[in-house]
């Protein structure tokens, strides 16, 4: 039974480097289909000088990147961790479904070697088999949770570098600088302290540059996807709207969102006294009872056993011995 799943499994293999090879050759283009069939935002990265010195994927690639099919639901959420992670480019997510997709034939292709080679009368074939099934899915399910873990941990040095930026661009704009000269010149200060907010800033700029800034600021706000950015860009778009003052919206949200952070450290402080517990109970109670309970223990253990010898308060009384005993405290007083 085992040598037919072999068997089956080489053939699958098989037919995946067939396909992979012939897709290649024919120029298949549906992840790319699927991939354009998205919202995107144009390719602004300010480390890169123009968006046409990115390089088109091969013809191998994008077949590599259908080799595992994607709902577009599982596609939407990808792209938007990409871009939450700070990849902007717009072959980005074809590039990361290619990347996951070797690594997890590569892993395939070497456990159906591997099993093949191995002796079917061991256990081997078996052993090989299930591990490799089990990478393979611990390679498609990690890659997820880091971009996942990337995207989380950008967004929350934006959310942190938010206050300290918007302040400059309060005092900018109080200076009489337009509102896309204040974004540059930010940009341009936190550079070295907040590199992601000074990217996105440059970006929003550059929008503002070919569209408006209230497009910007929305762009802005889909890309990062925080509350703190949301309700950033909906404040200022109003505001311009409205044609009120923008410094003195900034300056208000600034304290909000300062004091947000505040309450979220001090809600985050209070959480650390109760998973404190768990370490405490399991990590430092047991040498405490040991310190406190060891020699007692160990005292009334000995306490047993000395009393239980003959002549001890609780050695059994046995007719005929007491007269042994008597004898025997008689020669030792002697």
């Amino acid at each position: 039974m085992f040598i037919d799943l072999i068997t089956i499994g080489a053939f699958a293999v098989l037919s995946l480097i067939v396909f992979l090879v012939g897709d290649a050759i024919a120029g298949g283009r549906r992840v790319a289909k699927n991939a354009a069939s998205l919202n995107r935002i144009p390719n602004l990265d300010p480390s890169n000088e123009t968006s046409s010195a990115i390089k088109p994927l091969s013809s191998f690639t994008q077949s590599l990147a259908a080799v595992i099919p994607q709902a577009t639901v599982e596609l939407e959420g990808i792209e938007r961790d990409l871009k939450r992670a700070g990849y902007y480019r717009s072959t980005a997510l074809i590039e990361y479904l290619a990347t996951r997709n070797f690594l997890i034939v590569t892993i395939l292709i070497c456990t159906g070697i591997l099993a093949v080679l191995a002796d079917p009368n061991s256990i081997f074939p078996k052993l090989i088999f299930l591990v490799g099934i089990f990478s393979s899915i611990c390679g498609y399910a990690v890659s997820r949770f880091v971009l996942a873990n990337q995207a989380s941990k950008r967004v929350a040095r934006i959310q942190k570098g938010l206050p300290d930026a918007l302040d400059i661009i309060m005092m900018c704009i109080t200076g009489g600088l337009p509102l896309g000269k204040a974004l540059e010149r930010v940009s341009k200060q936190i550079e070295f302290s907040h590199r992601d907010l000074a990217i996105e800033f440059e970006i929003i700029r550059r929008h503002a540059d070919a569209d408006t800034m209230a497009n910007a600021l929305r762009h802005f706000a889909d890309r990062v996807d925080a509350p703190d950015v949301n309700a950033l860009a909906a404040l200022v778009t109003q505001t311009q709207r409205m044609g009120t003052h923008v410094a003195t919206a900034i300056c208000e949200y600034a304290d909000s969102v300062r004091r947000a952070h505040r309450q979220r450290a001090e809600e985050h402080a209070s959480k650390t006294s109760i998973k404190m517990l768990f370490p405490i109970i399991l990590c430092l109670a047991p040498p405490i009872y040991i310190l406190l309970l060891g020699p007692p223990l160990l005292r009334l253990s000995n306490f047993i056993k000395e009393e239980h010898r003959p002549g001890g308060i609780l050695a059994p009384n046995v007719p005929g011995l007491e007269g042994i005993y008597e004898q025997d405290r008689e020669e030792a007083a002697e």
